[in-house]
C-alpha cells in the first residue's frame, strides 16, 4: 500500500480475492486461542491495526476499489465497505454473521453500513446476518458498478477515470426495503431484544425476523444495538474508537467463546453471560 500510494504512475488500487470469495472473514481460531490463553489484548491489537488500515483505504490519495467477485463475510465485507468504490459482479455479496457467533463487527462495518443506509436498515443486515446481494447493494448505493466478469477491466478504468466521489452521499432507499427498515425501528428493536414480535410489518415477516434474532447471542445483539446508536452521532474515526472500547467486553463473555467454537450447522446455546 505504501508503495502504491507513493507511486505517481498509480491512479487506483484494486483489492481482489485470491479464490472464489472476496474475503470469507477473519481467522476464528485466532480469536478462540486468544480467549483461552487470556490474551484478548492480542485481538485488540489486531483489530486496532485493522481499523487503522481500513481508514487508510477510505482516505487514500489514490482511488481504492474493492472488486467484489464473490461472497464477502464479516471482516471481508468491512474491507469492501472501507474502499472508496466497489465494483461487483452478480456473484458478489455482503454478510455479517458476527452476532450469530457471539461478537460484533469490529472493523468499522457497522458505522459504514449506517452511513450508507441509516440506522434501521444497517441494523437489519447486521442483526440478522442476512446476505445482501450485489444487485441489491447497487440499488442501495453501496456498490458503485455492477458488471459481468468480462467487463471488470473496463469498469475499473471507468471508475478511476471518473475520479473520487462521496460514497456516503444522501440517497433515497427504494421502497422494496421498507419492511426491513420498519422491523428495526427503535421500538421494534426493543421488542425483538425482549423476544417479542415487531409491529407494523406483515405477520410472516415479523415472525421470520423474530425467529432469526432469537438464535443470536443476546449480549452481542444488545451491544451491537448500543454501538450503532452511539456511532451514528459521531465521525467514522470516533465511531471505530467506540467500537474498540467495547472489544474487551464482548470477547470476555462466555457467549463469545461458545459462538466462536460452535461447529458449522450447529448453533450454540447462548446463556446471555
Amino acid at each position: 500500500l505504501d508503495e502504491a500510494e507513493s507511486n505517481p504512475a498509480v491512479k487506483g488500487i484494486v483489492f481482489q480475492g485470491a479464490g472464489k470469495a472476496f474475503v470469507a472473514g477473519a481467522d476464528i481460531k485466532f480469536f478462540v486461542d486468544n480467549i483461552k490463553s487470556h490474551n484478548i489484548a492480542a485481538t485488540y491489537a489486531f483489530t486496532k491495526k485493522g481499523q487503522e488500515l481500513l481508514l487508510r483505504f477510505e482516505n487514500s490519495p489514490k482511488m481504492t476499489i474493492a472488486l467484489l467477485d464473490g461472497l464477502s463475510l464479516g471482516g471481508g465485507s468491512e474491507v469492501a465497505l472501507a474502499c472508496q468504490a466497489i465494483i461487483a459482479t452478480p456473484n458478489g455479496s455482503f454478510g455479517f454473521p458476527e452476532t450469530g457467533i457471539g461478537i460484533f463487527p469490529g472493523l468499522g462495518g457497522m458505522i459504514r453500513m449506517e452511513r450508507h443506509l441509516g440506522p434501521e436498515l444497517a441494523k437489519y443486515y447486521i442483526f440478522t446476518g442476512k446476505t445482501l446481494r450485489a444487485e441489491e447493494a447497487l440499488q442501495l448505493g453501496i456498490v458503485t458498478k455492477l458488471v459481468e466478469p468480462t467487463m471488470i477491466e473496463q469498469a475499473i478504468k471507468e471508475v478511476v477515470a471518473a475520479g473520487k466521489f462521496n460514497k456516503y452521499r444522501p440517497r433515497t432507499i427504494p421502497a422494496a426495503f421498507d419492511e426491513k427498515k420498519k422491523v428495526c425501528t427503535d421500538e421494534n428493536v426493543e421488542r425483538l431484544l425482549d423476544g417479542e414480535l415487531p409491529q407494523g410489518v406483515s405477520q410472516e415477516f415479523a415472525e421470520k425476523t423474530a425467529k432469526i434474532i432469537a438464535k443470536k447471542a443476546p449480549i452481542a445483539m444488545k451491544m451491537t444495538n448500543e454501538l450503532i446508536d452511539a456511532q451514528s452521532k459521531v465521525s467514522i474515526e470516533e465511531a471505530i474508537k467506540i467500537e474498540l472500547e467495547r472489544l474487551f467486553d464482548i470477547f470476555s463473555t462466555k457467549d463469545a467463546l461458545a459462538g466462536l467454537q460452535s461447529p458449522p450447522g450447529r448453533p450454540p446455546k447462548y446463556e446471555g453471560k
